[in-house]
């Protein structure tokens, strides 16, 4: 049978090794979760560059289209000598469509903004719970020595320390110079 001090300091040890161990753990699983999160927001930056890229691309289109038609209106209502009304209205007509199909483009590119938006929120939030529960793996100082503190104790009793056969009752006896009787 090993000394009991001596399996008391390597109970301790170990055990303060193992926390070591589970806290590192614990704190690389941080780290991890931390950098998905930034690629996560790298690649949602890259998904608003690309709605404002297209929708950019697409209001452009539109806005060419509707100059062209308004060019063909003003052609037509001057080769046809029809002034006034008619002119006026496909004229109207040209305009009306173009805001229609802006509208259509930027609403689409809003509704874009706000699923991308939603998205990174619950990223954000996953990322949150990861870190949150990897922080719950580590162990506290008062929990660390507790624990190191009951393998402490635990090592030392199965070394042969404690107990009736550990203690020198004769010796206790004697305590701070006085003989107790029990």
């Amino acid at each position: 049978m090993c000394d009991p001090i001596t399996m008391a300091v390597i109970s301790a040890a170990g055990t303060a090794s193992q926390i070591s161990a589970q806290n590192e753990a614990a704190e690389a699983q941080q780290q991890a979760a931390i950098d998905q999160q930034v690629a996560m927001n790298a690649q949602r930056v890259q998904e608003m560059e690309e709605v404002n890229r297209k929708t950019g691309l697409e209001l452009t289109e539109t806005k060419r289209e509707s100059l062209r038609e308004q060019a063909s209106a003003r052609t037509a209502a001057a080769e046809s000598g029809a002034l006034g009304g008619v002119a006026l209205r496909n004229l109207a007509n040209v305009y009306m469509q173009d805001a229609i199909d802006s509208g259509s483009i930027v609403s689409l590119a809003e509704s874009d903004v706000v699923r991308i938006g939603t998205q990174s929120q619950a990223d954000f939030l996953q990322t949150r719970s990861r870190i949150n529960q990897a922080e719950s793996q580590k162990s506290t100082g008062l929990a660390s020595a507790l624990q190191i503190g009951a393998s402490a104790t635990t090592g030392y009793m199965a070394g042969g320390g404690g107990g009736a056969d550990g203690l020198n009752w004769e010796g206790s006896k004697k305590a701070f110079g006085k003989t107790w009787s029990w």
